[in-house]
């Protein structure tokens, strides 16, 4: 055991690994700061700040486990073994949230934390990984906003957005956010293809990350797949006109004429023959053939609609470069998916369009949020 100092370092935290036959001998107390104390005493220093969550007194509720609901750490280095007592103790608390921001990893911690919160035992369902647009290789710190031309650290970014894109392989995680990471265009649309296949995340903030409407075409493909996803942030970046002409193109009800109704008969017809052969297929252990997907049709009122997404109903749109010519995109969105609830800049529309959503007798009103 070193000898204890009183103060809590990066340093030495990192440069002295716990071996986890220490972890697998270890008696848990119960006592949650107790406990964290006992491993941090073999490094010689004082608990992670993210671990003083209140004066360790045994009539302190937050010596129990049970009382921790969340992990906060903001605008302090991570080291490893503060991640690997992070993992130990989690499964013995309620702790469903995780607030990382502005942490300056190192690319192998960061690693740690992500295939821990995927493969260990914990209860975390809302991640923040938030402002994180640096990387700290040998106390060196790189931006991504500033180095990502640099060719000696393309290799780790791309590594870290990697890293990134796993969150979305998670079954668990509702909610995710990865706001000020200037994650860019290629790891969004990397994103919104699996999100195609995500069945957990249900709220996404992707709040400034420097996204034009490059990636927008994959985030409205993703809207005909994904049935989970609720609401999105993607306020502060670079999103037009145009992108809200797509959006309402791919999101609501839409009304179908006899002559599309009978087209998509026979598509449910098809697929229902190759579903039934797969069954065939399977029992003789032979390769299945993939099952076209096709998007839910519903009778309203007589009426045969083609449902492409009625699930998302929660978009932040303020800080991007919109004008008023996005009106009539806005008012066909909200005819057709009328639980929608959109963000916009209050210096979008002009003030005859503006009003159409103040008007407490239009159908339209409180359907926008105008941001100041």
């Amino acid at each position: 055991m070193l000898k204890s100092r009183k103060f809590w370092a990066y340093e030495p935290c990192q440069s002295f690994e716990i071996k986890q036959e220490i972890f697998d001998n270890y008696k848990i107390k119960g006592k949650f700061h107790d406990d964290v104390q006992f491993f941090y005493d073999l490094i010689g220093v004082a608990p992670h700040p993210c671990f003083k969550l209140k004066q360790n007194k045994a009539s302190d509720p937050s010596n129990s486990p049970s009382e921790l609901s969340s992990f906060e750490i903001i605008n302090s280095k991570v080291d490893i073994n503060t991640l690997k007592i992070l993992f130990y103790m989690l499964p013995h608390t309620k702790a469903f949230n995780m607030k990382l921001v502005s942490n300056d990893w190192d690319i192998n911690n960061l690693e740690y934390l992500i295939n821990s919160l995927i493969e260990r035992p914990n209860n975390i369902y809302y991640l923040s990984y938030e402002w994180n647009d640096k990387l700290n290789i040998n106390g060196k710190l790189i931006s991504i906003k500033s180095d990502l031309s640099n060719t000696d650290y393309v290799d780790l970014f791309t590594r870290e957005k990697k890293l990134l894109c796993k969150l979305f392989k998670n079954s668990k995680l509702e909610g995710i956010c990865l706001r000020g990471d200037y994650i860019g265009d290629e790891t969004a649309i990397q994103i919104f293809n699996l999100l195609e296949k995500n069945t957990s995340v249900k709220s996404l903030s992707l709040f400034y990350n420097n996204l034009t409407p490059k990636c927008f075409p994959a985030f409205c493909s993703m809207l005909l797949i994904n049935r989970k996803l609720e609401d999105i942030n993607f306020g502060k970046n670079f999103f037009d006109d145009d992108c809200i002409s797509k959006l309402k193109d791919n999101i609501g009800k839409f009304q179908m004429s006899q002559e599309e109704v009978i087209e998509y008969n026979k598509k449910v017809k098809e697929r229902d023959a190759i579903i039934k052969a797969n069954t065939k297929l399977k029992l003789q252990k032979k390769p299945e053939n993939e099952v076209p997907f096709l998007l839910e049709m519903q009778v309203i009122d007589d009426q045969y609609y083609l449902i492409k997404n009625k699930d998302l109903k929660v978009i932040n749109f303020m800080e991007n470069p919109l004008t008023d010519k996005c009106y009539e995109s806005l008012i066909n969105i909200f005819d057709n998916c009328s639980e929608m609830f959109i963000t916009i800049d209050n210096k979008v529309l002009s003030g005859e369009h503006k009003n159409i959503f103040l008007d407490k007798k239009s159908k339209y009103y409180d359907k926008i949020y105008f941001s100041k």
